[in-house]
């Protein structure tokens, strides 16, 4: 009887030991994945809730500051935004998928307001809640010794010209 429950616990602590590396290993193959999505969320709120400083503190490029400079135009971008982001809630109102393997160097290379070389770029997709429309798409980068933040967001995978 004493050599059973022995097994048996031996057999618990192993599949528990066996449970956790596996969860562990599962969390690691995020690989910055929900950072992305994270940083996209809170540039989304930002522009959702018109807090020009905390978006400002998100935007990468040069380009896409230009586009809150024109009141007409933040002023559309901020009603986008509202069609798939809910600030009441903090969430986006689709799925938000992140391509870690999306380099956008060549496009972003002497466009970005910090001079810091790049270290990792990414796409973060948001689905919109209407089928009919595109899928939002935040361009995202992360240079030496900065945070992620948003180079651009485009409707549907479209190419920017950042010069």
């Amino acid at each position: 009887m004493i050599g059973k429950n022995r097994f048996s616990s031996v057999w618990f602590a192993m599949n528990l030991a066996w449970v956790a590396l596996l969860g562990t290993g599962l969390s690691s193959c995020d690989r910055g994945a929900s950072e992305q999505v994270g940083v996209a969320r809170k540039f989304a709120d930002a522009v959702a809730r018109n807090n020009a400083p905390r978006r400002d503190s998100l935007i990468a490029t040069y380009k896409f500051k230009e586009y809150f400079g024109n009141p007409y135009v933040s002023r559309d971008v901020e009603s986008w935004f509202r069609s798939f982001y809910d600030a009441s809630t903090g969430k986006f109102l689709g799925t938000a998928s992140a391509d870690v393997e999306r380099d956008l160097t060549k496009q972003l290379d002497g466009a970005l307001i910090d001079t810091a070389s790049i270290e990792e770029t990414g796409m973060v997709k948001v689905k919109s809640p209407n089928a009919d429309e595109d899928a939002a798409f935040f361009w995202m980068v992360h240079q030496k010794g900065k945070p992620w933040r948003v180079a651009m967001v485009t409707k549907g995978e479209s190419q920017v010209d950042f010069r």
